[in-house]
């Protein structure tokens, strides 16, 4: 039994270490109910610090542990509720720290507590497609995550990975997209799906068929192609999470 305190113990000291010198959590000061400017969601990094700005808490525990949207079951509530975190660490620490560091925040302000389970999806695979990649890979010196913004059927993406691209391409079809490309690095690109919208036949009950329309502009745009297949994914569960947070 002692062997298997101390054992946990030796554990969890990384995990404590990881923290913030100075940490705030504030409701969102972004005006709601106004479209897209009160659905946008900023999220950016420095050697020393992270800034989340109208972000929910779905948003926050993804970006803690480097989830796509359909890598986490949780509450709808955590949907809804948005918030500002600004946070520095006490030196330069790497971006995957600042997730482990996220993580012990929203713990300690949250109560989160997660479990992981694994099971098999039916998705999408992000793939090359017919001749080179039309992406411009970035330099990844210097640091820090990239931008991600998008609005209707334009998604336009700097210095990011293609797993974010996935991210939104999940969001928009609506179903889980994975990154099967082998393409490593961060890249420069953009997606614009609105020229196709002609192109495609709504399906019944008028709907149109976005999976079409993507498959269509990832060839000609970025020489990528999505392709129809089951496998397995890593889902984070939250079993609890504080719809508010201590005081800061």
């Amino acid at each position: 039994m002692r062997k298997t305190i101390l054992l946990a113990a030796l554990l969890c000291a990384p995990l404590a270490a990881q923290t913030f010198e100075v940490a705030s959590i504030k409701p969102s000061v972004t005006p709601q109910g106004q479209g897209l400017r009160s659905l946008r969601e900023d999220i950016t990094t420095g050697p020393d610090r992270l800034t989340m700005i109208n972000v929910n808490l779905n948003t926050a525990v993804r970006w803690a542990y480097k989830l796509g949207v359909y890598e986490i079951s949780a509450p709808d509530w955590m949907t809804s509720e948005r918030f500002d975190f600004t946070a520095k660490a006490a030196n330069s620490v790497p971006e995957d720290q600042l997730r482990a560091m996220l993580q012990a925040l929203l713990n300690e302000r949250f109560k989160l507590e997660v479990h992981r389970q694994t099971k098999e999806v039916s998705g999408y695979a992000l793939v090359p497609g017919k001749g080179a990649p039309k992406l411009v890979k970035v330099d990844d010196t210097g640091g820090g995550e990239g931008a991600m913004t998008g609005a209707g059927l334009v998604f336009e993406g700097h210095k990011m990975p293609l797993s974010r691209l996935c991210d939104i391409l999940a969001s928009a079809l609506k179903t889980p997209v994975r990154d099967m490309t082998m393409l490593e690095g961060n890249y420069d690109f953009k997606l614009d799906m609105r020229p196709y919208l002609a192109q495609v036949q709504p399906q019944p009950g008028g709907g149109l068929d976005l999976v079409g329309i993507a498959i269509s502009a990832l060839q000609e745009q970025l020489g990528l192609r999505l392709e129809s297949k089951k496998f397995p994914m890593e889902v984070l569960t939250v079993d609890r999470m504080e719809k508010t947070p201590t005081e800061n």
